[in-house]
């Protein structure tokens, strides 16, 4: 059986990607996910919300831990020269603890029904996305929100308000390096992921698989 696509969720598709032109426009779009963004969003049956490449961060969090008072000091979607870092570190007074943190790419989608959300999930975990998982369900608006994430992580303290940098010059250098290793690793991933929905999309245009239980995962292999 075919799953149905409702019509309510086609309108939503259809301003999400508005969304999107607008956002791409304007330079505000992550320039490395942008090819997977416009793969996955060739699928009738899902569209992308939001996404990251990947990303190496500085963030000033106050000791309440409070997220909206937390200061964002730098961000690089690409590798960077561990000296930038530090000239940033050294010369910067935390209002609470300084973070150092690399999150691997992450995006999240909106799917018409659980069982293509089904598919996409085991279809991630498949690719060596483990992590990746349903995150809510509207029955009322016939939509699943699920994500695929890559398990690339660091987040470690590099200063605070009190003692200042807390890291020696070379200790920062050698994390900056590991860091610009698993920022490459989480967008060879990615990759990954463009070219397995190129499969699906060719799968499902061609017809030879219009629902999830007819698709063998031998197909996706040349994504791996």
């Amino acid at each position: 059986m075919v799953p149905i696509i409702t019509r309510e969720f086609i309108q939503r598709k259809k301003a999400f990607l508005r969304k999107l032109a607008e956002a791409k426009a304007l330079g505000e779009v992550d320039e490395d996910i942008i090819p997977l963004l416009e793969t996955i969003n060739l699928l009738p049956f899902v569209y992308t919300t939001s996404s990251c490449s990947g990303r190496i961060l500085l963030i000033d969090v106050p000791s309440s831990g409070s997220k909206k008072e937390s200061v964002k000091v730098a961000k690089w979607h690409s590798p960077i020269n561990p000296e930038c870092i530090w000239k940033i570190v050294s010369n910067y007074t935390p209002r609470g603890i300084l973070w150092f943190k690399l999150e691997g790419m992450i995006i999240a989608l909106a799917v018409s029904g659980m069982e293509w959300a089904s598919f996409l999930i085991r279809l991630a975990r498949f690719l060596g996305f483990k992590e990746s998982g349903i995150r809510s369900i509207n029955a009322s608006k016939k939509h699943v929100i699920m994500d695929f994430s890559s398990t690339e992580k660091i987040y470690t303290p590099i200063a605070t308000k009190d003692q200042g940098v807390i890291v020696s010059k070379e200790y920062l250098y050698t994390l900056t390096n590991l860091a610009n290793n698993l920022l490459l690793r989480t967008k060879e991933r990615m990759r990954r992921l463009i070219k397995a929905f190129t499969i699906l999309h060719e799968i499902i245009s061609s017809k030879k698989a219009l629902s999830p239980e007819k698709i063998s995962f031998e197909r996706f292999r040349d994504a791996l």
